[in-house]
């Protein structure tokens, strides 16, 4: 799920992003032309997506219980097909809020030869998502202007102010997302997907959603069980509907919780460079330490406690940021804030939009309390084990204690008529614990769990290759061959304390 709602869907496009980058270099005219779909004409990407696919547009109806009535407009990209083509691969990074037209040219890119031969992957940004129409909820540079209020209350006031600023996020989606705000929901983004499979011309779809984009196509497969033809989940959030989505946050609180020990047991093993301090509870204290000096002088006058939260649950999504977390906390302490700031990136309205459509989704889809009580027991309780998270999760997530709409019920998803389906699932990801895999193995009882064994970072597939897995999910993708039973592969190594982050420098 991205930033608990927006930073992991931001973890993964970084990732790729550099991924991406390292690849040769193609230009329009070494794309193949463009084939002929149905229901979209296919041009020339917009200027931040690849040259090398093809893109174009769907008209979907904003409410698809009435097909008649007003329509929002999708962005659709395509990564086509070097050979004979088999299929095609829809794909989604996650989020709820994550876009998707940019990830079809790098799964593409990552698949081997003769996969990229034989599927077509096309991406999707969300209705209301990127390219799709995009909604904002809050004036981001007066909302989002940094140094945030400090997520963590010390007194009643600081939890009124809070909650206040919270119901105004939630009177801002009502105020701006006009008619789309009640049809931004999951079953919503399904239904679009079988809309694009259509438009495509195709009477079967394989699919690969990574976060959030596995319950997404958990639903879509629920949903229209006859039209998938393969299907692959990778890091894999919790089905069951008692869970969506307060359940899975709190889940989330106590994942980042164990995933920060894995981070301050690497940080103490390297106590020699970092100088956080050679046990864990050492490197929490200088944690501590960090977020005393930042509440009292704002880092730069932009980096303060919320930043500093955001910034260490950040860095839990991919282990390839805890040296930069690292050291910028020991220059912090050491009296060198900058590379402190330097880690900041500073809101824009992608990053508002991706918040905005994150937060209509989840309080969309299924029921959260509306007594503000219940939130502020569960958050004093959770905060005392599971610090890095709890209240700034809290906070994300309270404009659904105040929505302006009510809630839908979740799907049950069971399986029934699904294919096989390959679940890949890392046992240390934070962002969706490993608890999710199990759920959605029991969930669809034609599936096969892939289970990477102590492995952290949040994506396996494209994002932090796996030799073992892709090994499995190549092979599936070829001739649909699931391995017989549930297997385990191991995980990659640690990051060395003084590795420069890929992709940031």
């Amino acid at each position: 799920m991205i930033n608990r709602g927006a930073a992991a869907g931001a973890a993964l496009v970084a990732v790729v992003a550099a991924l991406a980058a390292a690849g040769p270099a193609v230009s329009a005219q070494d794309a193949p032309p463009p084939r002929v779909s149905p229901g979209i004409a296919w041009g020339a990407c917009p200027p931040d997506l690849s040259r090398a696919m093809r893109c174009g547009t769907l008209d979907v109806p904003v409410d698809h219980a009435a097909p008649g009535g007003p329509t929002t407009t999708l962005g659709v990209s395509l990564a086509q097909a070097t050979g004979t083509k088999r299929g095609t691969i829809l794909v989604n990074p996650g989020g709820p809020g994550g876009q998707g037209m940019w990830l079809a040219g790098a799964v593409h890119r990552a698949l081997p030869a003769d996969l990229r031969a034989a599927y077509d992957v096309v991406g999707v940004d969300p209705r209301g998502n990127g390219h799709s129409s995009p909604i904002q909820c809050v004036d981001t540079a007066t909302f989002d202007k940094a140094p945030k209020p400090d997520p963590v209350p010390r007194t009643a006031a600081d939890k009124q102010a809070l909650v206040a600023r919270a119901k105004a996020y939630a009177d801002g989606c009502a105020t701006r997302a006009g008619a789309l705000l009640p049809h931004l929901s999951t079953v919503d983004n399904a239904h679009d997907l079988d809309r694009v499979r259509a438009a495509l011309g195709e009477p079967k779809i394989s699919y690969i959603g990574w976060s959030y984009g596995t319950y997404l196509g958990a639903v879509y497969g629920h949903l229209f069980p006859q039209r998938v033809d393969r299907m692959i989940l990778d890091s894999i959030v919790d089905p069951r509907p008692e869970g969506i989505w307060y359940g899975v946050n709190l889940g989330q609180d106590v994942a980042f919780q164990a995933r920060w020990r894995d981070f301050t047991g690497w940080a103490a093993r390297h106590d020699d460079t970092l100088r956080l301090g050679p046990a864990g509870r050492d490197v929490d204290a200088s944690l501590s330490r960090v977020l005393a000096g930042v509440r009292g002088a704002p880092a730069g006058g932009l980096v303060g406690p919320a930043e500093v939260y955001d910034l260490a649950s950040g860095a839990m999504y991919d282990n390839d940021r805890w040296p930069g977390l690292a050291r910028a906390m020991r220059d912090y302490l050491a009296g060198n804030p900058a590379p402190l700031v330097a880690l900041y990136e500073p809101p824009d309205p992608d990053k508002a939009n991706a918040t905005a459509i994150y937060t209509a989704v989840e309080c969309a889809d299924g029921p959260w309390p509306r007594d503000w009580a219940v939130w502020d027991r569960d958050a004093d309780a959770l905060h005392r084990t599971a610090p890095i998270l709890t209240w700034p999760n809290t906070w994300l997530n309270a404009p659904c204690a105040f929505w302006p709409l009510a809630p839908r019920e979740p799907v049950r998803v069971d399986g029934r008529g699904l294919p096989g389906v390959l679940l890949i699932q890392a046992t240390r990801d934070a962002a969706t614990p490993m608890v999710g895999g199990t759920a959605m193995r029991q969930a669809l009882p034609t599936s096969r769990l892939v289970t990477v064994v102590g492995e952290g970072d949040h994506g396996v597939l494209v994002f932090n290759p796996n030799k073992c897995a892709d090994k499995y999910a190549h092979a599936y993708l070829r001739d649909g061959t699931l391995p017989s039973g549930d297997r385990a592969c191991e995980g990659g190594d640690e990051p060395e304390p003084d590795a420069r982050t890929k992709g940031r420098g």
